[in-house]
């Protein structure tokens, strides 16, 4: 005789996310876990005077989302920041940051973010000039939708001089400033004017709600001290609502090390993840690392933020450590440059429970495929980069040409391969429905993949890339009780999936979205 469950889903069509047994029609959930998945007869055996019985109605069920690659704690920082991601063109960003300057004290800083010249009509980054016209006594700063990139105004400029000594800080032919920062002089201003631990501490709630609302119940979430430490003060006061992976940054790393923590330190609300580090730039800002240059920049091949000695140091300490290691890499140069730092690193100590990861990996070559499996390399990807910047004539086919915008984002030749992989989202948006859309219907054979295998990337895969397959990601007894219930039904309409919408979002059992019953 089987102990009364709290809940009974019956007559739902489930996607498991377990390759063996990849659907159900009901399940049994008790506490914050999962025991029982199968027929309606089978999880109708859990039902006991205070069960809830909820008719599922025919509507698809999936495990939760778990968004392996975000920024959740920066957008908590940043709710109060000007939004320019819908404005449509250069111009009417412009007057946004007027108005938004206009509305505070001469020598205020003015903070923007989410531009894309990519989708202006005008096709050009916001300079210096152009956000003068918008204030020339208001400190103005404008973060590119990639965070590889910033314009500033004179004000702002003249607020850090010492900057200009930087790597990444623009001069025109004449040796004077754009206004455009770029990697480490742009690390370097948010050292200094980055969102403080009190604004992320307090936006947290609202951007956790908004991922309730898209079916996210996980994150890999990139923070520094003051994002880390905000999570840590949000899970012991209650309020954390995402069960959050932290992976800090690599300035942490000396610390962290001297203390003796490892990855996987935590609970299944707040755990330590990866550590985040940095090979290369971004194909937005001309600074991902490529081998042959830009086609819309003669000469320019991007940036390689560290040497490759400084590169295999940083990875060998973390590698030694006991950490996990999650490495931008966008550019095929600098994807090839962490393979060949861990080729060496991985001969000399062997970690059968390393699963080091390469964040974007958007151009191996065949050679780093082949690479990338034999070492046991994880591919963290973000297909709502697909759906934004690969299409004909948009940002990918602008910097690369039409030859090697075709291999950008490769999913299908990466599971071929046999790589595992994992979706996140980077924040360009946040929207695993949208992500899942454009792996399915990509524009390029080596990028669509089917349903099944870009749900799965969406939640198994993220669940394996941060050790916490026995934990979550499928809809499985013993499982967490995180999923989501969807309007529309993926599998039979794939090429409607980014119109589809989160019905409802569960995390350990108990409704999250919507937070109060429809009437």
């Amino acid at each position: 005789m089987t102990a009364d469950a709290d809940r009974v889903f019956v007559n739902g069509k489930l996607f498991t996310s377990n390759q063996e047994r990849p659907w159900a029609r009901a399940m049994a959930i008790r506490g914050e876990r999962i025991v029982a998945v199968g027929t309606n007869a089978h999880a109708e055996r859990w039902v006991g005077r205070r069960t809830t019985v909820i008719d599922l109605r025919g509507h698809v069920v999936l495990p939760g989302f778990i968004d392996a690659h975000a920024h959740l704690a920066d957008a908590a920082g940043e709710r109060a920041w000007v939004r320019l991601g819908s404005r449509p063109s250069l111009e009417t960003a412009v007057e946004s940051l007027r108005r938004a300057a206009a509305r505070v004290s001469p020598g205020s800083w003015v903070f923007a973010v989410d531009w894309d010249e990519s989708k202006w009509p005008e096709r050009r980054y916001l300079r210096r000039e152009d956000l003068d016209r918008a204030s020339r006594d208001r400190r103005i700063v404008a973060v590119r939708v990639d965070r590889h990139m910033a314009s500033l105004n004179g004000a702002a400029l003249e607020a850090v001089p010492d900057l200009v000594a930087e790597r990444g800080y623009g001069v025109d032919a004449a040796g004077r400033p754009t206004g455009i920062l770029a990697e480490d002089a742009l690390g370097r201003l948010w050292e200094r004017v980055g969102a403080p631990e009190s604004a992320i501490w307090s936006g947290l709630p609202a951007v956790a709600k908004k991922a309730q609302r898209l079916g996210i119940t996980s994150i890999h979430d990139i923070v520094d001290l003051r994002g880390w430490r905000a999570y840590q003060r949000a899970h012991r006061s209650g309020r954390l609502q995402l069960r959050v992976t932290a992976m800090l940054r690599d300035e942490l790393l000396p610390a962290l090390t001297a203390s003796g923590v490892m990855t996987g330190l935590g609970d299944p609300w707040l755990r330590l993840g990866a550590i985040k580090i940095f090979a290369d730039g971004s194909l937005g800002a001309h600074t991902a690392a490529l081998s042959a240059p830009y086609a819309d920049r003669a000469g320019e091949r991007g940036m390689l933020l560290h040497s490759r000695e400084e590169l295999r140091e940083v990875l060998d300490r973390a590698h030694r450590a006991g950490f996990q290691t999650a490495t931008h890499a966008i550019g095929d140069e600098a994807i090839d440059r962490v393979l060949d730092a861990f080729e060496e690193i991985l001969q000399e100590t062997p970690r059968r429970d390393a699963r080091h990861r390469i964040e974007h990996y958007e151009l191996p070559t065949d050679g780093a495929l082949d690479e990338t499996r034999a070492l046991g390399i994880l591919a963290s990807c973000q297909p709502n980069f697909v759906g934004q910047w690969s299409a004909p004539g948009a940002l990918y086919e602008t910097r690369l040409g039409p030859e090697r915008s075709s291999r950008n984002n490769p999913y299908g030749r990466i599971l071929r391969m046999g790589i595992r992989l994992c979706f996140g989202s980077d924040g360009m948006p946040y929207g695993p429905l949208y992500g899942i859309h454009a792996a399915v219907n990509g524009f390029h054979r080596s990028q669509a993949i089917s349903v099944e295998e870009a749900i799965q990337a969406y939640t198994i895969g993220g669940a394996y890339a941060s050790f916490e397959e026995g934990l979550k990601g499928t809809l499985e007894p013993g499982r967490l009780a995180d999923f989501v219930v969807i309007d529309g039904d993926p599998f039979r309409e794939p090429h409607r999936i980014r119109r589809m919408r989160v019905r409802s979002t569960w995390i350990g059992g108990a409704r999250v979205f919507p937070s109060k019953p429809k009437s």
